[in-house]
Order: structure tokens, then C-alpha cells, then sequence
């Protein structure tokens, strides 16, 4: 990571999960690195600005001069879900004003984070690549698809990672099923499992997914996908986390389970950044079990 120490670096939505845990692995090696969110930090490493202020969010990104921008401000699946017109046109307003003020920096690299939920509507048992069709349903891969059009068409010099279920250390603002289970396995000493467990998730660990965000800074401009190379059930999940906290797995198979999406290959990225990128899923599980255990 020395490369880091000779970029300005800019992180937006420097207090959600991945944002913070970028800022985390920046800060160590470069002391030009700035990172922002909308929320208020009570630390006071993360500078206060709402993107949707046009004026402040061009002139901090004018005054600092970033060589690397990397844009994790948005929001998540869960509120597009149930909010799709509010969530969208508060990103798009932020996304506008930082774009804009990119204008007459062009050799500065965006680094922008999309969603595997891109593919939702297609057939959940064939894999896809970057090239494939998209008619995504879900109206986060709406919005996601959408975005990823306009900024590389306003801002070609961007590398957007289309990123599935991440996991890991860290303060996630929206637990996946993986701390999700655990938390149950840890308050109730049991864990409940709607359905049979036949939905499958691909996971990436947080732990790479930083790693190779910050390993882009030279990439190939365009569209990558970034997720691991196992393919879960929630069943084969859930018995792994019970069976590391020695508890019993009830399913409820009356349930509903979550929606299936696809599974997309990493081919693109391994070929551009040549390197042993993802950790099995195995080790990383019980990795961060382990963590979640001793607190």
C-alpha cells in the first residue's frame, strides 16, 4: 500500500461501513487523505458536508485537489427498497454536485461503488460477467445501473466495482445474514432460519474488498464485479456459524427466504490486478467469528 502515500485521496460516506473502513487502511499510509460524510463524527476525523450543498462540495473538492476519489456515499439497498424516490434523488443530487465540480479535473480518479443487485431479474442459475445484459427488478440495481451510465458518460477516468454482500469487522449499518446469524447465535442461543435455507449469497470479505478498492488507482476504466469465489447457501451458512457457537438451527419452512442473486464472475478484476485477491470463505468465516466471540 505505499502507493498511497503520493495520492490526495478523498472518501465520501467516510462513517458508513466500507467508507470507514477505507479511511482505517488510507490514513496509515498517506497524510493526505480527507474523508466526509453527512453525518456528524463525534471523533472529528471525518469532516461534516452533505453533497447535496452544491457550493461546499466544490469548493472542498476544488481546494483539496484529490488524485483519487472514492465514492461510497449512497444509500442502501434497504432504503431504496422502501424509499426508492427519496433515496434516488438525494444521490443524484450528491452525485451531480461532485461530478460537476470534477469537471475541469479529469485525470482524477473516481472510484465509484455499485451493487451485484445490478443482476436481480436474471435467472439465478447461470453466472454473469461485466458484459452481460442487465434488466434489473430490485430498485437499488435499478438506481445502481443508472448511475454507473451517467458517471462513466460525465467522468470516464472511473472504475465502478459492482460489490456483493460484504462481511467483516467493522460497524455495519446494515447487518447482512452473516452478523445477523451471529448476533442471534450470541442473544438467543439459538438461530432461526426462514425457509429451507436454499438461497444462495456470494460474499466478499471487507478485508479484500479494501484491499483491492485500493489497488485501482491505475485500473483499466470501467465496469468490475467484486465478489468472492464461493457461492453459499444460507443453510450451509447457518449451520456453519451455529455449529461455531454450539447452538441448535430451527427452520422455519413456512417462510419466505430473501431473492437469489446470480453469481458473477471476478475474472475481470484477477486478470487486471493479476494477484491471489480473495480469501475463501471458510477462513474469513470463521476469522471474523472468532472476533465477534471474544467481544
Amino acid at each position: 500500500m505505499d502507493h498511497l502515500s503520493t495520492k490526495r485521496i478523498l472518501i465520501t460516506g467516510g462513517l458508513g461501513y466500507i467508507g470507514s473502513e477505507i479511511f482505517k487502511m488510507v490514513k496509515q499510509y498517506s497524510e493526505e487523505c480527507l474523508s466526509i460524510d453527512k453525518l456528524a463524527d463525534v471523533s472529528g476525523n471525518v469532516q461534516s458536508l452533505n453533497l447535496k450543498d452544491a457550493a461546499k462540495t466544490s469548493k472542498l473538492i476544488i481546494d483539496f485537489k484529490p488524485d483519487v476519489i472514492i465514492h461510497c456515499a449512497t444509500h442502501s439497498a434497504l432504503a431504496y427498497r422502501d424509499h426508492l424516490s427519496n433515496s434516488f434523488q438525494e444521490d443524484f443530487s450528491a452525485t451531480v454536485n461532485m461530478l460537476n465540480a470534477l469537471a475541469g479535473m479529469r485525470d482524477c480518479r473516481l472510484i465509484y461503488l455499485s451493487s451485484s443487485y445490478v443482476y436481480s431479474g436474471l435467472a439465478a442459475h447461470q453466472y454473469y460477467d461485466e458484459d452481460s445484459l442487465l434488466a434489473p427488478k430490485h430498485n437499488f440495481g435499478i438506481a445502481k445501473s443508472f448511475f454507473e451510465q451517467f458517471i462513466l458518460k460525465i467522468h470516464p477516468n472511473t472504475v465502478i466495482f459492482r460489490l456483493c454482500s460484504v462481511f467483516g469487522p467493522g460497524q455495519a449499518m446494515h447487518p447482512n445474514v452473516i452478523l445477523a446469524f451471529a448476533e442471534e447465535c450470541l442473544k438467543n442461543h439459538s438461530l432461526t432460519v426462514w425457509g429451507k435455507g436454499e438461497r444462495k449469497l456470494q460474499y466478499i470479505y471487507i478485508k479484500d474488498a479494501v484491499n483491492i478498492i485500493l489497488r485501482s488507482f491505475d485500473l483499466v476504466t470501467g465496469i468490475y464485479n467484486l465478489g468472492g469465489d464461493d457461492y453459499i447457501s444460507t443453510r450451509d451458512t447457518a449451520e456453519d456459524i451455529a455449529k461455531f457457537f454450539k447452538v441448535k438451527v430451527n427452520f422455519l419452512e413456512n417462510k419466505p427466504e430473501g431473492e437469489t442473486l446470480p453469481f458473477l464472475s471476478n475474472q475481470k478484476v484477477k486478470n487486471n490486478l493479476k494477484n491471489d485477491l480473495f480469501t475463501s470463505f471458510s477462513i474469513t468465516l470463521n476469522e471474523y467469528l472468532m472476533s465477534l466471540g471474544k467481544t
